[in-house]
């Protein structure tokens, strides 16, 4: 087996897993991000394949390198998660090109979708979903409950709301949270679900028993 200068590596020059982390990230020939989307989040995400093995692995690395797959990958040093960033989660045709290709490589499971800022607001989870794939599949459905598109939802309705209130800062009107005084596009500090506190969604006349598909699970985060 090769060496590197951490110990012994893969065939593709890997140093093998010694702990979690994140141990290796690799670019695309062209990383071209894009700007902000209309509610002022950035427009950059990622497929987050699991379970996935060392070979596995080495299969997404050179895709990435070679131009096959988003951005930029990165993957967990025990090879049980990677990450396959992408240019824009509001690209369907582009995020499904990029999912085929996972298939191709032999990603068959569940693969997750998040959208950077949302990881920039402190939201994990499954309400910190944006996108999912069923196991098998090219398909891109919607979860039941997405934190981030319903603070995307509150950022909007906020502008309208603080000139009706007259500039108030009642936190009520302005989508400020009640119990943490985060702002709009702000995680709640230690809430439940994926990073906001049950107020906050009172406060948007929102309601735990009012989310479908809104399990214990899911709002532990």
């Amino acid at each position: 087996m090769p060496s590197t200068a951490d110990g012994p590596a893969s065939g593709a020059g890997l140093p093998l897993p010694k702990s979690l982390g994140w141990t290796d990230r690799v670019l695309a020939p062209e990383r071209l991000d894009e700007g902000l989307d209309e509610f002022g989040n950035r427009v950059t995400g990622k497929w987050m394949p699991k379970g996935i093995d060392q070979e596995l692995w080495e299969r997404i690395r050179g895709a990435t390198i070679d131009g096959y797959l988003g951005t930029q990958s990165k993957v967990l040093k025990d090879f049980t998660r990677a990450c396959v960033y992408t240019r824009d989660y509001r690209d369907l045709d582009d995020l499904r090109r990029i999912l085929t290709v996972l298939r191709e490589l032999g990603v068959h499971g569940w693969i997750d979708y998040k959208r950077d800022c949302d990881t920039a607001r402190g939201l994990y989870g499954r309400g910190a979903l944006y996108w999912y794939s069923p196991p098998g599949t090219v398909a891109i459905d919607v979860p039941s409950w997405s934190v981030g598109r319903e603070m995307d939802r509150e950022s909007a309705a906020v502008p309208a709301a603080a000139v009706a209130a007259g500039g108030t800062d009642d936190p009520r009107r302005t989508g400020r949270c009640p119990k943490c005084g985060a702002g709009h596009g702000e995680g709640c500090q230690g809430g439940p679900l994926g990073g906001v506190h049950p107020e906050r969604l009172e406060a948007g006349h929102i309601s735990f028993s009012d989310v479908s598909g809104c399990s214990q699970a899911l709002r532990r985060g």
